[in-house]
């Protein structure tokens, strides 16, 4: 397969049974990187009420 410019990955869905044997749920695709997102190492504030809770608190 030759190799694509511009990154993305490949995926593939599979099941791991007790014994061992692995069976495949979704057949490998390529997925293309999405366009125009910003990259960011920071993540987001946490909007869930326990860690709404827990600001309030300090």
């Amino acid at each position: 397969m030759p190799e694509k410019e511009g990154g993305g990955m490949t995926l593939r869905v599979y099941r791991v049974q007790a014994d061992g044997r692995v069976t495949t749920v979704r057949e490998r695709r390529e997925i293309e990187p999405a366009e125009g997102l910003a990259w960011s190492m920071e993540f987001p504030p946490c909007a869930c009420p326990r860690c709404g809770e827990r600001e309030g608190g300090r």
